[in-house]
């Protein structure tokens, strides 16, 4: 029995001298573990105020966009109410156009938009897809036109 507490007590003093390696990587993954935490709520605030600032931006643009058309239309109306009578029912009609852009803009976010666009795409759907291939057979004509002047351009230096 003095043999195993001579063992045992020598156990322990190895155990003290030498720290056991699972506790240290017990503490570094605890320690990594926090930091990816701290981190995650760092980024997740950041986005956060990203977006708040942007929505903010994109309300703000909004509201210039449609008191800018408020005014443009009070300006046709002015401009036409100087002219004659027929200069005068087409500023009235096309004021009365800007003012109805300018308050669909007021009420409806880029959601709503986006969704008008969805529902009018499907309603016309021939007209749709004809606008966006000539959308996009100008916009190719534009990129090729914009490609051939820079290989020229890299050609002549």
């Amino acid at each position: 029995m003095g043999a195993n507490v001579h063992y045992l007590f020598q156990v322990e003093d190895a155990q003290a001298s030498h720290p056991r390696p699972w506790r240290s990587t017990l503490t570094t993954l605890r320690t990594l573990t926090e930091t990816a935490s701290e981190l995650g709520k760092d980024a997740r605030e950041s986005i956060e105020d990203l977006s708040r600032s942007a929505g903010k931006r994109l309300d703000d643009a909004r509201d210039e966009t449609a008191d800018a058309l408020h005014t443009a239309a009070t300006s046709v109306r002015r401009t036409g109410r100087q002219g004659s009578e027929a200069i005068d029912n087409i500023a009235t009609g096309a004021a009365d156009r800007l003012d109805a852009t300018a308050s669909y803009v007021e009420d409806h976010d880029l959601k709503d938009v986006y969704n008008g666009l969805r529902r009018f795409g499907r309603r016309h759907l021939t007209g749709t897809v004809v606008a966006a291939a000539a959308v996009g057979f100008l916009a190719g004509a534009a990129l090729n036109r914009v490609a051939y002047s820079c290989r020229r351009a890299s050609e002549g230096s």
